[in-house]
């Protein structure tokens, strides 16, 4: 039994260990770290090509949101566009969420890679999917590990702004939350609250 369990648990180590290598080895969307300000982190994002679908559920759940989005944009980059074409997986994905009176709605996106030309991309098949191309930006940003529920990303979001504002540091109320490691993955993981910074000067 001891020796049964010893390699259960080996495999699992190491099964993990492959997951945080991936994950670590995935194109991240780039940035430049500007600077720490307490545990807030200063980034400048250059622009970017995202590939964007909107997402609602009535009911507000934010897990049927995620896995439609997923499906969506996951679906085109796998191969469900008109050329068949796959595209390069990209972290993080990036959720931005709003309440209506309709339920809970937001917008899911992928960064597309580096070598991206969204002049001559692949069409999606999907009609839900469209292509933006973000402005050079400057963001701050707080962090939190494990699987966070949508709560304990609201809660990170008020912590954050409540951090900005004791700065003094003005931005645009609208935060996005990051999501970097795939659900297989379940050490190691890096989730975070992000928003955009406003009339910064970096010095």
């Amino acid at each position: 039994m001891i020796i049964f369990t010893t390699t259960i648990l080996a495999l699992f180590l190491g099964w993990q260990a492959y997951m945080t290598i991936m994950a670590n080895t995935t194109e991240q969307q780039q940035y430049r770290v500007v600077g720490q300000k307490g545990e807030v982190g200063i980034r400048f994002y250059p622009s970017a090509t995202r590939a964007a679908v909107n997402v609602m559920s009535r009911e507000g759940d934010y897990e049927f949101m995620r896995n439609r989005g997923f499906r969506e944009l996951g679906g085109y980059i796998f191969g469900n566009n008109v050329r068949n074409e796959r595209i390069a997986m990209t972290a993080p994905v990036v959720m931005d969420m709003d309440s209506t009176e309709q339920g809970l709605s937001g917008r899911m996106a992928f960064t597309m890679p580096k070598d991206f030309d969204v002049n001559a991309k692949p069409e999606p098949r999907s009609p839900f999917i469209a292509f933006s191309t973000t402005e050079p930006q400057y963001t701050a940003s707080l962090a939190v590990g494990g699987f966070p529920r949508l709560d304990e990303m609201n809660a990170l979001k008020e912590r954050l702004f409540t951090a900005l504002k004791e700065q003094g540091l003005q931005h645009t109320n609208h935060a996005e939350y990051l999501y970097y490691n795939p659900p297989t993955q379940l050490l190691g993981r890096r989730n975070e609250v992000l928003v955009r910074l406003i009339g910064y000067i970096e010095r």
